[in-house]
């Protein structure tokens, strides 16, 4: 049989993605309709993360269902999460109508097809017009990208500026596209610098794109000046901390976007799935597909008119007025668009978009959390963890982090940390010696020692209580009895004994705790002379066959109780709980 090798102008791409080894009820059609295009996002958003969780549970099983070709995360009218099922064709059966009370809805979408298609030559070209590998038919200028060396490039998808892996490094890149009639050298406008390599062995891809050497003669940095939307913003969708990555990717559902395609140029629509999975067929025979590559974290976008045929490479933006940038189209069929994470692509090859001056760069390395026990015992060692987060945009060198008692003026102690990147955290534990500490409240400040552009944030503090240890009280011994009841049943008595600083029976001390089984849960007594108390369980059902008790605190005034030196010199309990045998 003779196999054809498709163009990416006929790339079949196939999103799947999540399903179910087992459900209830069936049906092609679904109760609800996802929001449409144009809708806005709800006043309050819901909690995606359940269906997201139940969304990838079930991916490896509707991969599996022949006709289902995709799914993603969307809100239904009421604002309820729902997984979308995208089908090739109506008439599927056995779809479940929900996955872990999460409503499935159904989109027959057909095969979704990569975006390739021809338009007219410019210089310097704007986003969105025609660009290609002399091999490939055509797609679109995605952004005028820039890297930190000040270098210009071109950014697109994989398949429309290296031919889907098979191009080399230095590589034209033809303006127009070949199918519309660019040839070298004459419609080169720069040389393929990188692309990131699409797995087609079963691993997950998270985008397909590249960029191509270029200049700002040959590229500009907006789309065209009479129907475009004019300059993308140099900074991603929700990034407040300017770290490159979106700050809440789940943010994106129910935004309304647009963008300029080299096919259906300016068009409006709205994110309506996140976290989708789609196959990207390469290569066909005949009908067949033979080579495929799974795409994972995709965005979802409605109208089908958003995108057509040469609108591959294309930028999707918010459409809000700020045209911040949010994915790289990718993909779709007569219903659906497909675009890869816009953060994830920038990242990976190291440029910014050239809509104007990058992100200022920020330093700033910040004490977010401070913690301990609130009470120590003067002589004990108290562990203290001091958690410090880079919430600039870059990476940092070492720095130290130190940890004060500041009542007592003394320096506890100072970890050296070797670096910390944009958005990253560490915590660390100083122990605190309390021997040498004065009775009463602390309060402990932790500061992170790197000069950076915010100093508010450089400190953290911790109030912990010093006790005078020859004022702490605590649990000497626990002892347990069981006896067998008339009716069958059978009860527990425990006798708890409070010792003060020096062990001593201590009288008058107030025991609270409680019992592991219902019925008599909490539990109170004060102990006498002999600094004994007792408690107990009067009847327990013979089919269990033990009940723990457990001293939740001690009381006494003017002393403080310190469950840390409770023991028990029988060894029958760790002196806080003690377990008591049926007979």
């Amino acid at each position: 049989m003779k196999r054809l090798r498709i163009t990416p102008r006929a790339l079949v791409v196939l999103a799947l993605a999540a399903g179910a080894t087992l459900w209830a009820g069936c049906s092609d059609l679904t109760p609800d309709a996802l929001v449409g295009p144009g809708v806005g996002a709800h006043p309050q958003r819901p909690d995606l993360r359940p269906a997201l969780a139940v969304q990838m549970r079930h991916t490896d099983s509707l991969l599996r269902v022949p006709g289902v070709v995709g799914t993603a995360v969307g809100l239904l009218p009421d604002g309820r999460p729902a997984i979308r099922l995208f089908l090739s064709e109506g008439g599927i059966a056995g779809l479940p109508a929900e996955l872990e009370g999460i409503p499935v809805t159904t989109t027959v979408t057909g095969m979704f097809m990569a975006r390739s298609d021809p338009t007219q030559r410019a210089r310097p070209a704007p986003m969105g017009y025609s660009v290609g590998h002399p091999q490939v038919t055509a797609g679109s200028i995605g952004a005028r990208v820039v890297d930190g060396a000040g270098h210009v490039y071109v950014l697109s998808n994989n398949h429309v500026l290296a031919n889907s892996n098979d191009a080399a490094i230095g590589d034209p890149a033809l303006q127009p596209g070949a199918y519309d009639g660019g040839v070298a050298p004459a419609d080169q406008i720069g040389t393929l610098a990188a692309f990131n390599t699409i797995n087609f062995s079963g691993g997950a891809n998270s985008f397909d794109a590249a960029i191509a050497l270029t200049t700002t003669d040959n590229v500009a940095n907006t789309t065209p000046l009479d129907d475009g939307y004019g300059a993308p913003s140099p900074v991603i969708y929700g990034d407040a901390n300017g770290d490159g990555q979106f700050d809440d990717k789940n943010a994106l559902l129910g935004l309304a976007v647009e963008k300029y395609g080299r096919t259906t140029k300016l068009t409006h629509g709205t994110i309506t799935g996140i976290n989708a999975t789609v196959s990207v067929c390469y290569e066909v025979l005949y009908i067949f597909c033979i080579k495929q590559a799974t795409f994972v974290d995709q965005l979802i976008i409605e109208p089908g008119t958003f995108s057509g045929g040469g609108d591959s490479g294309s930028l999707i933006v918010t459409d809000d007025g700020t045209a911040s940038p949010v994915g790289l189209l990718f993909a779709g069929s007569s219903s659906e668009t497909i675009a890869n994470r816009i953060d994830l692509v920038l990242s990976n090859f190291g440029v910014h978009i050239d809509g104007g001056p990058p992100p200022a760069p920020v330093t700033d390395l910040a004490v977010t959390g401070v913690t301990g026990s609130a009470s120590v015992t003067q002589g004990a060692t108290a562990n203290i963890s001091v958690t410090v987060t880079n919430v600039g945009n870059q990476t940092v060198g070492a720095f130290p982090v130190t940890l004060k008692d500041a009542t007592d003026n003394v320096t506890i102690g100072t970890r050296n940390l070797a670096g910390l990147g944009a958005g990253a955290a560490i915590t660390v534990t100083i122990p605190w010696n309390t021997t040498g500490a004065s009775i009463g409240a602390h309060t402990l400040t932790a500061t992170q020692g790197l000069a950076d552009d915010n100093a508010g944030n450089d400190q953290g503090s911790l109030a912990v209580t010093v006790s005078d240890a020859s004022l702490v009280i605590h649990v000497g011994d626990l002892d347990g009895a069981a006896a067998t009841n008339p009716n069958g049943s059978w009860g527990v008595t425990v006798t708890v004994t409070v010792h003060d600083a020096a062990h001593n029976p201590l009288s008058g001390a107030a025991v609270t705790g409680h019992w592991s089984l219902l019925g008599t849960n909490t539990i109170n007594c004060t102990t006498g002379a002999a600094g004994t108390c007792t408690v107990s369980f009067p009847s327990i059902k013979r089919s269990n066959t033990s009940v723990n008790m457990t001293v939740v605190t001690v009381a006494y005034p003017g002393r403080t109780y310190d469950r840390t030196l409770n023991h028990d010199p029988g060894g029958d309990s760790n002196g806080t709980t003690i377990k008591v045998l049926k007979p």
